[in-house]
């Protein structure tokens, strides 16, 4: 039987019924953002499921810390030994890097590092899943991570920590914007919010308007990671923002570290190395001004 054309209907797929989507702002090599909102990760988008893991025998498990504003976090329990008194577990609060925009707490790389972590060290582990950038701009990942690390401290309710974790013991620890934000929310927690005994700065990413001796950028280099903290923080007045610039004129004093113990690690080609060494000189000599102590390698 022949088909009258009233019998065709033309079928246009949705995807070009939608007006074309051009790109507002290129980030790359981290996202990109369109006309429309959307935000394209380019890097750091692949996760993995929490569970025992067979190499090293450390359970992990995903909870929800504000249902309100969905901060969450992954939490990392190494096996216990049957045949010994029970102990309490030192606590390591983990905050992910990625430049405040991609990578989650849930990638292979995060979760495959701290299982390994936990169970070498013998430690328990909340790795948080702060918000992040452009949609939720800093300082929104700040207080998420205080948020997180007071809840890990005092929220009694999960029974993972209640029944494991030495709430004497906590080291809040990160790499790169992760390690930034760990300085930042020990700077906080000096007032006694919560009693920190370490940090580890891995590779942190601080910044500054005037270049160290230890880096060598072109202009058009330095002005690419200029860009980078005017996108994920659009409220700073600039890269000598305190939280980015610990050493800038006018910054709070390094001596209100709210720890007794810093490490900084720095790796030999990044970038950004020197400013974590020149950090930690500036939390050695406020301290030792003001007659406090601190401990740092």
């Amino acid at each position: 039987m022949k088909a009258s054309t009233a019998d065709l209907t033309l079928f246009i797929p949705p995807s070009l019924m939608d007006p074309i989507r051009r790109v507002k702002l290129d980030m790359f090599p981290f996202l990109r953002v369109y006309d429309d909102g959307h935000v394209e990760r380019l890097l750091g988008t692949t996760v993995v499921p929490p569970s025992p893991d067979p190499a090293t025998g450390v359970s992990s498990k995903d909870v929800v810390i504000n249902p309100s504003t969905g901060l969450s976090a992954r939490l990392y329990l190494p096996p216990t030994n049957p045949s010994s008194q029970k102990k309490l577990l030192p606590l390591l609060v983990y905050y992910h890097g990625g430049a405040f925009c991609i990578e989650s707490a849930t990638s292979p790389t995060y979760h495959h590092y701290l299982n390994s972590i936990a169970s070498e060290a013998g430690i328990a582990i909340v790795s948080v899943e702060y918000r992040r950038a452009p949609e939720h701009p800093l300082p929104i990942a700040y207080g998420d991570s205080l948020e997180a690390l007071i809840w890990a401290v005092k929220g009694h309710a999960e029974p993972w920590l209640r029944d494991n974790v030495d709430p004497a013991r906590v080291f809040p620890a990160g790499d790169s914007a992760g390690a930034n934000i760990c300085h930042n929310i020990a700077m906080r927690s000096g007032g006694g919010r919560v009693r920190i005994e370490g940090v580890a700065l891995v590779h942190p990413y601080f910044w500054g308007s005037t270049e160290t001796t230890e880096e060598a950028l072109s202009e058009e280099e330095r002005a690419k990671h200029d860009r980078v903290w005017r996108f994920v923080c659009p409220t700073s007045k600039g890269v000598d923002d305190p939280r980015l610039n610990p050493l800038a004129v006018g910054a709070p004093s390094l001596a209100g570290l709210g720890c007794e113990r810093v490490l900084v690690c720095e790796e030999e080609k990044d970038f950004l190395r020197g400013r974590g060494k020149d950090v930690l000189r500036g939390v050695k000599a406020e301290r030792v001004e003001g007659n406090g102590g601190v401990r740092g390698d």
